[in-house]
Formats: C-alpha cells, sequence, structure tokens
C-alpha cells in the first residue's frame, strides 16, 4: 500500500509540472519520516522509507513515459 500511495503522489505530482512542487513533496517524504520516527516510540522501518521513495519516483517515471508516449503518438499521427 506504501508503494502505491508514493505512486499515485508521483503523478500528481508530476502533473503539476513544477520542479519546486516536486522537490518539496520530495523533501516533505522525508521530513514526514523524521516526525514519525521522533514520535514513535520503538523501532522505525526504513525499508518502509525506501519502499516510499522508490514509489515516489516510479510514479514520477511513469508521468514522464506518459508523456514521451503521447507525444511519439501525436507525431505519428499528424504524419500519417
Amino acid at each position: 500500500m506504501i508503494i502505491l500511495t508514493a505512486t499515485t503522489l508521483g503523478l500528481t505530482v508530476g502533473f503539476m509540472r513544477s520542479a519546486s512542487v516536486i522537490a518539496l513533496v520530495a523533501m516533505l517524504i522525508g521530513v514526514t519520516f523524521a516526525f514519525a520516527a521522533i514520535a514513535s516510540g520503538g523501532a522505525v522501518s526504513f525499508l518502509a522509507l525506501l519502499y516510499t521513495i522508490i514509489g515516489y519516483n516510479a510514479g514520477l517515471l511513469l508521468y514522464l513515459g506518459g508523456l514521451f508516449t503521447t507525444d511519439r503518438l501525436r507525431a505519428v499521427l499528424v504524419h500519417s
């Protein structure tokens, strides 16, 4: 569920097309994890943070892949 949520977050941030928003959300992921680690009484799973980072980057890559695919399809359809 963590990966799915982070991937969705990456996709929605990609739709904003703002580098500052992409960087801000990436920073907020780390800050939220740090606050959760401070507030929790027990051990913290760094594997969950890794899954979140991987999912966020995968969402951004899916967005870029979609942009590339639609651009290529438009070019093919215009020239045919």
